[in-house]
């Protein structure tokens, strides 16, 4: 019996399944980094809150101008890679930002009426005010553009849009007590208490930017960074810069 056609066969179908495997992992590299994705972030957040109040009211809402604040908050995306592009929905919770604050003045003095005893006279101003902050929540959609450098480093830029929920209150009251001789008088109001709560919601714009590092052709380690205005919400304009770290899982 001559061996020789079945030596041929057997390199004919070893050859055969080379090709086959071969092509299988060209498409496998052709497709790497396609299909839809999860990713899940740990942020850290630099929050500017600014406010316009009318100029009368300068010296009670003085510590509500300009505040600036730190939170770290999650943020959960999920999306689809097309290879270069990816499409992504996200969102985030972000923490509460709380400010409170009580001034206690007095002020003693002696008065000698012209025909009289002297009198001492106290008076005492309580200032008290309290605020909140919140981006309650902010759901967000990104473009996003990934660099292919032919390394597992691949840099991105993106462009984001968000809806994003804020309640902010501001509660100030100033209370003067007047005492003239052992005898308190008050308190009572220095001017009408100012009390303010809003919640509104509005569409802001963005920019992202990072370094996704390939670990596995399914898993990245993520690095990034995200501007993100929230827009001008009646007499407050609120905007967040965040750096982030986090993992990526492509299925």
């Amino acid at each position: 019996m001559n061996p020789a056609p079945k030596k041929t066969l057997l390199f004919s179908s070893l050859l055969f399944s080379s090709l086959l495997f071969s092509s299988a992992a060209q498409a496998a590299s052709e497709d790497n980094g396609r299909g839809p994705y999860v990713q899940a972030d740990l942020a850290y957040a630099h929050e500017h809150i600014t406010h316009d109040y009318p100029s009368d009211n300068a010296k009670v809402f003085d510590d509500y101008r300009d505040i600036k604040t730190h939170s770290t908050h999650p943020r959960l995306s999920v999306g689809y890679d097309f290879g270069n592009w990816r499409i992504a929905l996200d969102y985030a919770h972000y923490n509460t930002w709380r400010h409170g604050k009580h001034i206690h003045a007095e002020n003693t003095k002696t008065i000698t009426p012209p025909r009289g005893n002297p009198v001492e006279t106290k008076t005492e101003i309580d200032h008290t005010d309290k605020g909140t902050f919140k981006a309650e929540s902010n759901y967000g959609i990104s473009a996003i553009y990934d660099f292919d450098t032919g390394t597992r480093f691949k840099p991105y830029v993106g462009a984001r849009v968000g809806l994003g929920k804020i309640k902010h209150s501001i509660a100030v009251e100033d209370q003067l007590t007047l005492t003239i001789a052992n005898i308190k008088r008050g308190p009572t109001d220095v001017h009408p208490p100012l009390h303010q709560s809003r919640s509104i919601r509005r569409v802001g714009f963005g920019a992202v930017a990072g370094v996704g590092i390939d670990i596995t052709p399914n898993l990245t380690l993520d690095t990034g960074y995200r501007y993100h205005y929230w827009g001008h919400l009646e007499n407050t304009r609120f905007k967040t810069h965040e750096a982030s770290l986090g993992v990526r899982y492509r299925f």
